[in-house]
């Protein structure tokens, strides 16, 4: 029995001794290195372009850098075409979609060909009939810009809305070829170029 009274003694000792009044120690926490994330692959994107210059007389719908949506600012222009279409029977249109040089010739000519189809489709849908309308692409093949800025690469991604029939009175063609209106036609403005 003393035994065991010895060792209960020495087991005391023992945590009496262990224990402390000292707070406890708290060691800094280790952190996960950080790593860095790969940078994302780059995806071409719309160049900046400065503001585009307001133009009254074109008759031409312009795009946003591979787009071919209608933007609001051009609804004017395609209803005054569609409702001179649609109050002249023999008034015929050729919308041809055009693009600027970046990507290749065959993307583009099927990216020219959905923006000369949207036109197409709202001029139908204000009025002109199918036979009055057709859609044609140039992609990038036949630039009326150079190319050579991001401004004039705007000014190349367009749908223009050429007569080859009955064409309204104050309807021409401008020193590039463009399609040109008077306030006969339409008396909005357009941007030449869409950013």
């Amino acid at each position: 029995m003393l035994k065991k009274l010895l060792v209960a003694s020495i087991v005391s000792a023992a945590v009496v001794a262990c224990s402390s009044t000292k707070p406890p120690v708290v060691e800094a926490a280790v952190s996960e290195p950080v790593v860095a994330e790969p940078a994302p692959m780059p995806v071409a994107s719309a160049p900046e372009v400065a503001s585009a210059p307001v133009v009254s007389n074109h008759n031409s719908v312009y795009f946003g850098f591979n787009e071919y949506d209608i933007k609001e600012g051009y609804n004017g222009v395609v209803k005054a075409n569609s409702n001179y279409l649609a109050a002249s029977a023999p008034a015929k249109v050729q919308v041809q979609g055009n693009t600027d040089d970046i990507g290749s010739v065959e993307y583009n000519l099927a990216l020219g060909q959905k923006r000369a189809d949207a036109v197409k489709k709202a001029l139908i849908a204000g009025g002109a009939s199918s036979a009055q309308v057709e859609a044609t692409s140039n992609g990038k093949l036949k630039p009326k810009y150079s190319n050579d800025t991001d401004a004039s690469r705007a000014q190349n991604r367009r749908a223009d809305i050429m007569y080859k029939a009955d064409q309204p009175t104050g309807y021409s063609e401008d020193s590039n070829g463009l399609p040109i209106v008077d306030g006969d036609v339409y008396t909005g403005s357009v941007a030449e170029g869409v950013q």
